[in-house]
């Protein structure tokens, strides 16, 4: 359902792109319908010998004080992934091989990394 949600016309929105590397994406989005603020993390892998790119995607619910800290630069694009103590996020796995992704919620602590 969230996943819909994120993808439908009332859904997340762009806010505000905070990186956009050709393998790491970290962005602040906001939901169109009650104006929660996210925070996306989209990371890459290239598969050079099969060319089936691992990829990667976290969304988790931030405070509108934290997607501040996140636009200025108080808070680094690594260090969301500590902003997860206590909360759930939607998480998107893909790896090489996969026929397709894997999406659940889980809750946590996660690392953010860099992807190639």
């Amino acid at each position: 359902m969230a996943q819909v949600h994120h993808g439908s016309r009332d859904g997340v929105r762009l806010e505000s792109m905070i990186r956009d590397d050709s393998h790491f994406i970290v962005s602040v989005q906001r939901c169109g319908l009650c104006s929660q603020a996210f925070a996306s993390v989209f990371t890459e892998y290239i598969d050079w010998v099969a060319s089936q790119d691992a990829q990667y995607r976290t969304v988790l619910p931030i405070t509108d004080a934290e997607a501040d800290d996140l636009v200025a630069g108080r808070l680094s694009p690594h260090g969301i992934g500590s902003l997860g103590q206590g909360r759930r996020h939607l998480q998107s796995d893909w790896p090489s091989g996969a026929e397709e992704p894997s999406v659940y919620w889980d809750s946590g602590v996660f690392a953010v990394r860099q992807g190639y």
